[in-house]
């Protein structure tokens, strides 16, 4: 679990300093066909596969069953006490139980009774024998368990986290180095600033009003980046950009072309890569280096590059409601191809 220190962010300067090229032409060609949704396309086959699921799990008000009490145990009891989690603390040495304010206090060794109505156990003991029979009762209850530096016991691990409640940043390893998903979320402290938990929670009370006063989503989209560019101090001043930007003609959107090389993403410049970031819409060519992809939002709508008129007339009307899009070809596709196709 991380420490409460806050650190003063500091500049990212990888990116932010560098503009994107200037936009590829729009193709021309007739076509009126209704503008239509991007649609997301299946992840690349040839991905890694995931060794764990990342998730959010709610706790809150539910009981969670914790084995052993003691240096390991005490930041797996102070994460799940301030996640709201009903702790049912079992075979505790007596110096942790008096420690475990608001906690069911239970003697040891672990039993199927204790695991009753639980939805997850941790097994803070450091015990080998005590990990063993935890593992045997939990699999046998149907209760997912997670074992103090015992990975191969475990059905979830706790990763790293940076808390600006509500903004919680999870970085794991997949169990194989905890020191270093460590030592990444002490970088990320440095990045993001402790007031944006504050920003987030003012964030959530806008939401209803931002979809009444915007119906555009590509117009919310660039209020909301404005808002966390500028940092709003308060409802009253994001209100006052919420009214600026409600009333205002939308940016043009823009349309970059990234050729890769044979090096495929070791080919991107930062450049590039900021314009991935920036992506309303990706246009994506067969044999694009699926790594290319990462760099990208993963909710970053993704489809093929224009074919026909009635494609190139649907892209110009994004691009007039401010899009940022990315048309991303391979380096084996003729330079032009995919524009000259849809003129």
């Amino acid at each position: 679990m991380r420490s409460d220190e806050d650190r003063h962010p500091t500049e990212d300067g990888q990116f932010s300093r560098h503009e994107p090229p200037p936009p590829t032409p729009l193709p021309q060609g007739e076509g009126g066909l209704k503008r239509r949704q991007p649609s997301a396309s299946p992840a690349p086959q040839d991905q890694a596969p995931l060794p764990h699921l990342p998730v959010f799990l709610t706790v809150r008000g539910r009981v969670c069953v914790l084995v052993g009490g003691g240096d390991a145990a005490a930041p797996k009891f102070e994460l799940l006490r301030r996640a709201g989690a009903a702790i049912r603390l079992v075979g505790a040495d007596p110096a942790f139980a008096e420690t475990a304010a608001g906690a069911e206090i239970l003697p040891g060794p672990l039993t199927a009774g204790h695991l009753a109505g639980a939805c997850l156990a941790i097994d803070a003991s450091g015990d080998d024998r005590t990990n063993q029979r935890s593992a045997a009762l939990a699999r046998a209850a149907g209760v997912p368990l997670n074992v103090v530096d015992r990975p191969a016991l475990c059905d979830f691990i706790l990763p790293a986290i940076l808390d600006r409640s509500p903004v919680v940043v999870a970085v794991s390893t997949g169990g194989a180095a905890p020191a270093l998903a460590g030592l990444i979320r002490q970088e990320l402290e440095a990045l993001i600033p402790p007031g944006l938990g504050r920003l987030a929670a003012l964030s959530g009370t806008l939401r209803d009003e931002i979809r009444r006063r915007i119906a555009d989503p590509a117009r919310r989209l660039a209020f909301w980046r404005r808002l966390y560019r500028d940092g709003a101090a308060d409802r009253a001043t994001a209100l006052d950009l919420l009214d600026r930007v409600a009333t205002e003609r939308p940016s043009a959107g823009s349309l970059i072309r990234i050729a890769l090389g044979p090096g495929g993403e070791q080919d991107l410049t930062l450049r590039q890569v900021a314009a991935l970031r920036r992506a309303d819409l990706l246009l994506v060519e067969d044999g694009v280096d699926p790594a290319v992809l990462d760099h990208a939002r993963r909710d970053t709508p993704r489809r093929p590059p224009v074919r026909t008129p009635a494609e190139a007339a649907a892209l110009r009307e994004e691009l007039g409601q401010g899009l940022q899009v990315v048309q991303l070809v391979a380096d084996a596709v003729p330079q032009g191809t995919a524009l000259l196709a849809a003129e």
